[in-house]
């Protein structure tokens, strides 16, 4: 009996597995000729499914692009984005249930309000990723994230309404928007020193107990929590870690 349940069980994996292979119809998706009418942007997801394998190409062309709200409000449970795409558009997954989505290492930006409002606990964002817009992960569940070093720009509330504990910002990155790992629970953040400023509300409303940046970095007063930039700038904004306990700042001094 036992092996009839272990059976039956491999079944099922193994027609899941198959089922989410397939690529969606070409029929369900709305598109527009892009690149000199020589590729695909899916301006609209028509169909019914929840779970969707996007076809790396249609009507025998690369699909590169997803275009604005292309499945937005659409219930999704799980989505494959193909490594045919290079541009995500603004809200193109925006208010669904997504729990995780890979980023394949063919697309260099992700539009503002790409995943906002789903339920992501895990995103892997590739290595070819240059641009993360505007709330683009804003209000999901992600409790860490690893940013690759060829990320250079995130912007405004990128990650902002999470559930992240510590950050390590790579030091391909010169621009951070304002509130972009706002009310998270983030102890630990390391700025690398292409970062320059600190914009309004960048970690506001964190649980910030470690902060390492370099010297000379422009700060917003309301950056940090706790009045940080008291203490950097009472320390000649110097270089290095510094700790808050007992409602205090310091500089960590080897």
């Amino acid at each position: 009996m036992k092996k009839i349940v272990i059976a039956i069980f491999a079944f099922f994996i193994c027609l899941a597995i198959s089922f989410a292979q397939l690529y969606e119809p070409e029929d369900n998706f709305h598109i527009s000729l892009i690149d000199g009418g020589r590729a695909v942007q899916i301006d609209r997801y028509i169909g019914s499914n929840n779970i969707v394998n996007i076809p790396p190409q249609i009507q025998g062309m690369p699909v590169i692009s997803i275009g604005m709200r292309a499945f937005a409000n659409n219930q999704l449970i799980y989505i494959t984005i193909p490594n045919s795409v290079v541009n995500i558009g603004n809200s193109a997954f925006y208010e669904n249930m997504l729990d995780t989505v890979i980023i394949p290492n063919s697309v260099t930006d992700i539009g503002e309000y790409a995943f906002g409002a789903n339920h992501l606990t895990s995103v892997t964002i590739a290595n070819s990723v240059i641009s993360i817009g505007h709330n683009a992960f804003t209000r999901n569940r992600l409790r860490s994230i690893y940013i690759p070093d060829s990320v250079t720009y995130i912007g405004v509330n990128a990650f902002g309404r999470n559930y992240l504990t510590s950050l390590i910002i790579p030091e391909s990155v010169t621009y951070i928007g304002e509130a972009a790992f706002a009310n998270n629970d983030i102890t630990t953040v390391i700025i690398p020193d292409s970062i320059m400023e600190i914009r309004d509300g960048t970690f506001e409303n964190n649980l910030l107990t470690s902060i390492t940046l370099g010297a000379n970095v422009e700060i917003s007063i309301y950056a940090f929590p706790y009045y940080f930039i008291s203490i950097y700038n009472a320390q000649g904004r110097r270089a290095g870690t510094y700790t808050f306990s007992y409602g205090l700042w310091q500089l960590y001094i080897e």
